[in-house]
């Protein structure tokens, strides 16, 4: 096995190295296969999507507000079975994900300006691959939900080794596998289809860069600062929850409209 052996156990890796890698990946892909795939006239589609800003407020709103409005919604309610569900943000203590980048004991201020910064950077790395390439690949001939879900999962299993390395340790009392599984598959696939509808209206791969960032920023922000491995589970399902109903009322209302 070897004292370097990949582990679920704490770790040394380079956490830098590997959070370059991670969000790098969809971006090089993206710029790839769009060229392979549809040459110089993908290229000129791409930027076209890229640039396109001139969409309807809604959708902006849309955009921007799902996922602060649905993770504190479910962190606040928890809160008041258990205070420890309070979100960071307005909690004393070093937020997690800050602390990972040497970010301790910093002002607020500098929090929401280092979340806002890497909100965005991810955004646009992460989506050149997932919308600039495979979501428009996927749609048509597939549905908005089936294109997401393939797309989701794909998501999910690109940050399933940054996620299993040191995980051992969050998850407690929780079963390795479960807690892996929850953390990559609760409220991502449903966060998806959500991205997928929005840009299937829009065409702006400018949006799903701002939704992708919004999602980013306000998950850091909220994150509570000390949560046990059963606590988070709590949380994520119960987020995936309130998504999943989010995209159940918007499939209920797009049949009915395409009926009548």
């Amino acid at each position: 096995m070897g004292p370097h052996r990949i582990s679920s156990q704490p770790t040394n890796a380079p956490f830098l190295l590997l959070y370059l890698v991670t969000v790098a990946g969809p971006f090089i892909a993206g710029i790839l296969l769009t060229g392979l795939y549809y040459g110089k006239r993908g290229y000129r589609e791409f930027l076209s999507r890229l640039s396109k800003w001139r969409v309807s407020l809604k959708w902006y709103a849309a955009a921007i507000l799902i996922a602060p409005a649905t993770v504190f919604t479910v962190l606040f309610v928890l809160s008041i079975f258990s205070p420890e569900f309070m979100p960071g943000i307005f909690s004393p203590g070093n937020n997690a994900v800050a602390s990972m980048f040497g970010l301790n004991n910093s002002s607020k201020i500098t929090l929401l300006l280092f979340v806002l910064m890497i909100g965005l950077f991810n955004g646009f790395v992460e989506e050149i691959g997932w919308t600039g390439f495979a979501t428009p690949t996927l749609r048509p001939p597939h549905t908005v939900v089936a294109a997401a879900i393939n797309v989701g999962i794909m998501w999910g299993l690109w940050h399933l080794f940054s996620n299993y390395l040191g995980s051992a340790s969050g998850a407690g009392t929780v079963p390795l596998p479960l807690y892996i599984a929850v953390l990559l598959f609760s409220f991502l696939p449903p966060f998806r289809i959500l991205m997928t509808w929005v840009y299937d209206h829009t065409k702006s791969l400018f949006i799903a860069i701002l939704m992708h960032a919004s999602l980013d920023v306000f998950w850091i922000l909220s994150m509570p600062n000390v949560l046990t491995g059963q606590q988070r589970v709590t949380w994520y399902l119960v987020w995936a929850a309130l998504l999943w109903s989010i995209v159940a009322v918007i499939i209920t209302i797009s049949n009915r409209k395409s009926i009548n």
